[in-house]
C-alpha cells in the first residue's frame, strides 16, 4: 500500500471511471424517446433515471465498503460485470416494469468509479497522493459530461438501444482489462459483512471530521446542483432565449471542473488539504455573488460557471482527500459515507434550486448558494478550530 501507481494504471482508471459513470446518465436524453417506445407518460418515464440514482445510492451504501474487506480488483470485476450484463439486457427489454426493475440494479451494481477512488489513494505514495486522486476523479466528471452527448449522438444515429449496448460491452471489456492492468490489493478488514457495515457507523461517530466534511460535502454539491438545475430556466429566458442546443454548450465549461481536478490535488500535496480547501470555498462565495449580479450579463455567467466549478472540485478533491488521511485501512468505507452524503446534497440541491427559482428567480438561487457556500465555510472553520483547540491542550 503507498507503493507508488504508473502514469499506465492511472490513466486506465481514469479512462475507467469515464465510461463506467457513464452508465447513470445514458437514460437522460432518451427519456422522450423511451416515452414512446414504452407508451408511457413523460411523468412516468422520469421513473428511469430516479431509480437508476436510486439504486447507485444505495450501492455506495452497501457495496462500496466491501472495498476494505475483500480484494479490490476482484470488487471490480463483478461489479463491472454485473452492471454491464445489466445495461446489455435493457437494451432487449419490452416491458416498461422491467425496464425500471433493471435500470435499479444497474445504478446498485454501478459503484466501480466509487472503488477507484480510494483504490488510487491506497496504491498512490504519500507525495503523490493528491494529484492521483484529483486524475482518477476528473474521469467522473469527464464522464457524467460526456455520457448526455454520447447517448443523443448515439440514440439519433443507431437507434436507442445501441448506447446500452455499448455501455454493457465497454463494462465487460474493462473487467477483462482490469485483472492485468491494475495489481491485486490486500483486504485491510477482517470480519463479517455485518460488522463491517456496524464498523462504518462507527466511523461516523467516532470522528468528527468526517461528519464535517461529508456535511460540507452534501452542501457544497448542493449549491452546485442548484445552479446547474436552473441555469436553463435563466438561458431561455428573457434577455437571453437560447436555443436549448446554445444552453447545452454551457455545460461543457464544466470541462474546466475536470481540467482543474489534477492540479487542485498537486495543490493539496504541497500546500495541505486546509489550504486548498479555502481556496475552493472563496472561489465558490465569489462565484455566486458576481452570478447573483449577472441576470442579464452572458459574460458574468460565462465567468460565474468557470469560477464555480473550479472552486466546487477543488474543495471537492481536497475535502475527500482529507477523509482519506484519518485511516487508510478504512478508505473505502470513509468513500462510501463521503460519496453518500455528497450525492444526497446534490440532490436536495436541485430540489431547493427550483424553490429558491420559483420564489426569486435568478437573484434567489445565486444568494442562496452563496449562503450555502458561506454555511460550509463556517463550518470548516468552526472545524479547523476545534482542532486546533484540541492539539494545544494535548
Amino acid at each position: 500500500m503507498g507503493q507508488g501507481v504508473s502514469r499506465f494504471q492511472v490513466s486506465f482508471m481514469v479512462v475507467t471511471c469515464i465510461l463506467v459513470i457513464g452508465n447513470l446518465y445514458y437514460n437522460q436524453p432518451l427519456l422522450g424517446i423511451l416515452a414512446r417506445e414504452f407508451a408511457v407518460s413523460e411523468k412516468t418515464v422520469s421513473l428511469v433515471p430516479a431509480l437508476t440514482l436510486v439504486g447507485y445510492a444505495i450501492g455506495i451504501l452497501l457495496l462500496v465498503p466491501l472495498g476494505d474487506m475483500m480484494e479490490r480488483r476482484k470488487l471490480l470485476q463483478v461489479s463491472m460485470t454485473a452492471a454491464g450484463s445489466l445495461a446489455l439486457a435493457l437494451a432487449f427489454t419490452s416491458s416498461f416494469a422491467v425496464l425500471c426493475a433493471l435500470s435499479f440494479a444497474m445504478g446498485f451494481f454501478n459503484v466501480s468509479a466509487t472503488v477507484l477512488i480510494p483504490f488510487s489513494a491506497n496504491l498512490a505514495k504519500p507525495q503523490e497522493r493528491g494529484k492521483v486522486m484529483g486524475t482518477v476523479m476528473s474521469g467522473i466528471l469527464l464522464g457524467s459530461l460526456m455520457a448526455r452527448t454520447l447517448s443523443g449522438f448515439m440514440a439519433e444515429h443507431f437507434g436507442w438501444k445501441s448506447i446500452f449496448i455499448f455501455a454493457g460491452s465497454v463494462n465487460l471489456l474493462l473487467a477483462v482489462a482490469t485483472q492485468w492492468a491494475l495489481p491485486a490489493s490486500v483486504p485491510q478488514f477482517s470480519g463479517s459483512y455485518k460488522a463491517l457495515l456496524h464498523s462504518t457507523w462507527g466511523l461516523i461517530r467516532d470522528l468528527p471530521p468526517v461528519r464535517e466534511a461529508a456535511l460540507m460535502g452534501a452542501i457544497l454539491f448542493g449549491s452546485f446542483s442548484a445552479f446547474w438545475t436552473t441555469l436553463t430556466f435563466l438561458l431561455e429566458g428573457e434577455p437571453f432565449n437560447y436555443t436549448p442546443q446554445t444552453i447545452g454548450l454551457f455545460g461543457l465549461l464544466g470541462m474546466i471542473g475536470a481540467l482543474a481536478a489534477p492540479l487542485a490535488g498537486r495543490y493539496a500535496d504541497k500546500k495541505g488539504t486546509a489550504a486548498t480547501i479555502r481556496l475552493g470555498l472563496y472561489c465558490s462565495m465569489g462565484a455566486f455573488a458576481l452570478l447573483a449580479l449577472s441576470s442579464k450579463l452572458v459574460l458574468g455567467v460565462i465567468l460565474g460557471v468557470l469560477i464555480l466549478d473550479l472552486g466546487i472540485q477543488v474543495a471537492h478533491i481536497s475535502n475527500q482527500a482529507r477523509v482519506f488521511e484519518l485511516s487508510a485501512e478504512a478508505r473505502s468505507r470513509l468513500s462510501s459515507i463521503y460519496v453518500f452524503c455528497y450525492f444526497i446534497g446534490g440532490s436536495l440541491g436541485s430540489w431547493i434550486g427550483s424553490l429558491l427559482w420559483s420564489w426569486g428567480k435568478w437573484p434567489a438561487v445565486s444568494l442562496g448558494g452563496l449562503v450555502f457556500c458561506g454555511a460550509a465555510n463556517l463550518l470548516f472553520r468552526r472545524g479547523q478550530k476545534v482542532r486546533a483547540t484540541a492539539q494545544k491542550i494535548a
